[in-house]
């Protein structure tokens, strides 16, 4: 069977609504455009007159009637991939703790406060949380160490701002992204068991002690592409 991943990227379906929402918006002002300069060619267009088919402006206007778009549609601005983006752009961007969707407890098992997708197969950890979501933060933690037996708490998928202290978890909790986003990469070549896109019945808090199912078979990374998910790994409280 051919890997999905084999396609081009405008047959897949999109991830995100964010996603779908900017390919139909860049779509549809290219196809206008295009039709306002009726017979031209291609080959033309595409080199020096490229501005005509998608300018700067194209892309100003659509940024603005996107967010509009996403707010109205998902009930909420952009989720921030950085610290730096909530600071410049409160308007545009939340941290996804701030935001995060916290489900009824009937919609997991009794005793079960949460559950997401397993990076890899490894075995249960049971330790202390430790939310970490300012580069203060994680500077901190370089200069201090990371204390034994922590499952750090993190907003950001693409894991570029805790790369530096990754190793020195016991385990991760990430609330966003896939088994097919960078921290999840990363943190399979360092073997720290890693939970994405994780769903919760609460808030974790500071220092409370989990015991989260590493053990669970690891998510198809070809789930995402329609194939059947695995079941997801829970997150259980201890006390």
């Amino acid at each position: 069977m051919k890997h999905p991943t084999a396609n081009p990227k405008w047959t897949l379906p999109e991830g995100t609504a964010l996603a779908r929402m900017t390919r139909e918006e860049v779509f549809d002002r290219v196809v206008a455009n295009a039709e306002k300069l009726g017979d031209a060619k291609w080959s033309d267009v595409v080199s020096d007159r490229w501005d005509e088919l998608f300018s700067k402006a194209d892309g100003d206007e659509l940024a603005q009637d996107i967010f509009k778009r996403f707010k109205e549609e998902e009930g909420r601005p952009f989720y921030a991939g950085c610290e730096i983006a909530v600071i410049e752009h409160p308007d545009l961007y939340v941290s996804r703790s701030e935001e995060a969707t916290i489900l009824s407890p009937d919609d997991f098992p009794e005793g079960v406060v949460g559950d997401g997708d397993n990076a890899f197969q490894a075995e249960d950890v049971t330790g202390e949380i430790m939310i970490v979501r300012e580069v203060s933060e994680v500077d901190r933690l370089i200069t201090e160490g990371v204390p034994e037996g922590v499952i750090g708490v993190i907003d950001d998928a693409g894991g570029t701002m805790t790369a530096p202290i990754l190793p020195d978890f016991e385990a991760v909790i990430c609330l966003a992204g896939t088994v097919r986003s960078h921290l999840a990469i990363i943190a399979r070549e360092f073997g720290v068991p890693t939970l994405m896109n994780v769903r919760l019945a609460r808030h974790l808090v500071d220092g409370e002690k989990v015991t989260v199912k590493y053990s669970t078979v690891a998510q198809n990374v070809e789930a995402y592409f329609g194939e059947d998910l695995n079941e997801r790994a829970q997150i259980i409280p201890e006390g």
